[in-house]
């Protein structure tokens, strides 16, 4: 019997030997994986980054050569076209012309713009932002989300109309995509206005400037929401455009009580991702308070 338990403890014993070496191994293996593993997300991560630091700034290069294509001329005032609009003709005939406004006179060279890309359609300006781009329209919504104004793939993308929207900016609502970009390029900069509540309440203007005309609209709205929300889809008739406008309101981070939605005048729609989700959306409206021909 004592025989026994001497080999029982004796086998044990030799167990808990083994089971101390083994546990010493896979120690050792860890402490040699967990760095190897950190080095190698180290190298993959600089990599990435970059990439797309490359990326960048290429695309920055690029665009800031289009934006020689563009000369500030100073302040112009024009008269203004009419700018409301309603399925009833009686009650536009009853809304007073809307006063002359000023603009930033942009000396634009639309031929050269055009050369380096037929799609072109025009030049988007928000001041307070320094936000300045060309803008394309395409047969599509996924061409330009990877490739930039002059062609070239690139995860900055371009600024583009909706590839349904009028071009010649008729549509009761216009919008307009851009990537929120880490490094504030593109519609990277539209955040701030979520961030700084003075900057649309100091300059709330957005300028638009096609071969013929600059139209200048006035931000009464922004907020974020998601896709396939109601506030990406069409509306009709001046009921559609009243809810539309109720609900914008109703949603803002922002208050503009000064901009007359009551003669519902165009309006014009900007809009980035927000988040890493990429489900979030960032929506800038503002209403067309002045138009002018060029």
């Amino acid at each position: 019997m004592a025989e026994e338990n001497k080999d029982r403890k004796s086998k044990a014993a030799g167990e808990t030997k083994e089971k101390r070496r083994r546990n010493k191994k896979i120690a050792r293996i860890i402490n040699i994986a967990i760095p190897v593993v950190l080095l190698a997300m180290f190298v993959i991560f600089g990599i990435l980054f970059i990439k797309d630091f490359r990326e960048y700034q290429i695309a920055k290069n690029s665009y800031k050569k289009l934006d020689e294509l563009v000369e500030d001329k100073g302040v112009a005032t024009v008269k203004s076209l009419p700018v409301a609009v309603s399925e009833d003709p009686e009650e536009v005939a009853d809304v007073p012309e809307p006063p002359a406004f000023e603009y930033p006179d942009l000396g634009i060279d639309f031929p050269a713009l055009m050369q380096v890309n037929p799609d072109f359609v025009g030049v988007l300006y928000v001041p307070s932002l320094d936000l300045r781009y060309p803008v394309v329209h395409s047969k599509d919504n996924k061409e330009y989300l990877g490739l930039t104004y002059d062609g070239v793939k690139n995860t900055s993308g371009a600024i583009f109309l909706d590839y349904l929207a009028d071009p010649d900016m008729e549509d009761r609502n216009t919008f307009i995509f851009g990537h929120n970009m880490r490094n504030g390029t593109m519609f990277g900069s539209l955040k701030k206005f979520t961030q700084d509540e003075t900057l649309a309440a100091n300059n709330p203007y957005v300028y638009f400037y096609t071969k013929d005309a600059v139209r200048k609209y006035e931000i009464f709205s922004y907020y974020f929401s998601y896709v396939g929300s109601d506030a990406y889809q069409n509306f009709a008739g001046d009921d559609g455009y009243d809810e539309y406008v109720r609900k914008a309101k109703e949603n803002s981070l922002f208050i503009n009580d000064v901009v007359d939605l009551s003669v519902r005048p165009n309006i014009l729609t900007l809009s980035t991702c927000s988040g890493t989700e990429h489900v979030r959306r960032l929506l800038v409206h503002s209403a067309l308070i002045g138009k002018a021909e060029l």
